[in-house]
């Protein structure tokens, strides 16, 4: 029995996982006109003369729509659009179809649903198509139920089904322009470093990944310096570590404003990967105007240097199924990722960073070609 009921378990779960969470109203709004049919049948009076063929062609539609949103899981917009659209439409026609005014002005009430769901997840132009076609829904049918009421009436009817549409609409689509900008809000302080405002490790995971995929699209090779600021213990030593951050942050102003007079903000990522040590991964240039560019901006804007060692990174395409990987003497270890390749790219600057450091600091030394497949 446990058997049974833990695989039963697991097939209604799979089944959840498949839908989203939009897709999941859709049925349960969609599944809402089904009641109106029972009403129907245990009370001949409650629809209008001859309504009934015409609900049951509108509840053929719905289960039409719920049998492939069930299917489908993951409805794209033009399916959400034109499923949310056929409900309200279904929505619309039962609604008529109700003799009694009153409960053609209940279930007009059902139109805000469909507009609510969109404005939860749908671009705008989708919540704005949906959103207008279910107030002009509601409108007729507010003149439909009250227009023999006269004029006043049936305008505050037809204000207060434009209401019941649009105030759930731009509450939900308020909060969700509020959750959007409390999460780029909390992206970007995972992915800064607050010393410096430069992007860390996660950050620069982030940001490579375009500059490596785009230059193996052009086929363009692209250069990584990693910086070291030099006797930057003897600073912290010397002046206290409340200096040392400072200096670490001027350190960071000036690395950007190199990178940034050569580059375009597009073409380059500087990041601080940890301590006093900084990397940076730009599009390649044959005359190493970067690195003099670095080593001239902090020499004037610091009262330290740094050492740079610096890379060329040759980006070549893989073949399909293949790992990236670097395949060269500098860096043999192979990987199965950006983080990996990273490492590799770090490694053989290092080596170029230790021997600028031997040669007496305050310069650069070039590792030669590292060649990785993506």
């Amino acid at each position: 029995m446990n058997v049974i009921d833990q695989s039963s378990r697991r097939r209604v779960n799979s089944w959840r996982s498949r839908l989203d969470t939009r897709t999941t109203a859709v049925i349960a709004s969609a599944t809402g006109a089904v009641p109106l049919l029972a009403i129907a049948l245990l009370s001949p009076t409650f629809l209008r003369p001859n309504a009934l063929p015409i609900l049951i062609a509108v509840l053929t539609f719905t289960a039409v729509t719920v049998i492939f949103a069930a299917k489908v899981g993951r409805l794209s917009e033009r399916q959400f659009a034109v499923l949310g659209f056929g409900g309200m439409a279904g929505v619309a026609i039962s609604a008529y179809l109700i003799a009694d005014p009153a409960g053609t002005r209940a279930v007009t009430s059902m139109l805000a649903i469909v507009p609510a769901i969109a404005a939860s997840s749908s671009p705008p132009r989708v919540t704005a198509g949906l959103s207008a076609a279910s107030v002009v829904m509601a409108t007729v049918l507010s003149v439909v139920s009250v227009g023999s009421s006269g004029w006043a009436v049936t305008a505050v009817a037809i204000g207060a089904a434009a209401t019941t549409v649009l105030v759930p609409v731009a509450l939900i689509g308020g909060l969700r322009r509020t959750l959007s900008s409390v999460n780029e809000k909390l992206q970007r302080l995972a992915d800064t470093d607050p010393l410096t405002g430069l992007v860390n490790r996660r950050g620069l995971l982030s940001n490579a990944h375009s500059l490596v995929h785009e230059a193996c699209e052009r086929r363009e090779p692209l250069s990584a310096h990693v910086v070291d600021v030099d006797y930057f213990k003897a600073v912290n030593d010397t002046a206290g570590h409340t200096a040392g951050d400072r200096m670490l942050a001027a350190v960071a102003d000036a690395l950007s404003r190199a990178v940034y007079d050569v580059c375009a903000l597009s073409d380059a990522v500087v990041a601080r990967t940890g301590g006093e040590e900084f990397l940076i991964l730009a599009t390649h240039r044959e005359d190493h105007e970067l690195t003099q560019k670095i080593l001239d901006r902090v020499r004037s804007d610091c009262t330290v240097t740094v050492s740079i060692g610096t890379v060329t990174v040759d980006v070549q395409p893989a073949a399909p199924g293949d790992s990236a990987w670097p395949a060269t003497s500098l860096a043999s270890a192979e990987s199965g990722g950006l983080d990996q390749v990273l490492d590799a790219v770090v490694r053989a600057a290092d080596a170029a960073l230790y021997q600028a450091k031997t040669d007496g600091r305050d310069r650069a030394c070039h590792a030669g070609t590292l060649t990785i497949s993506w």
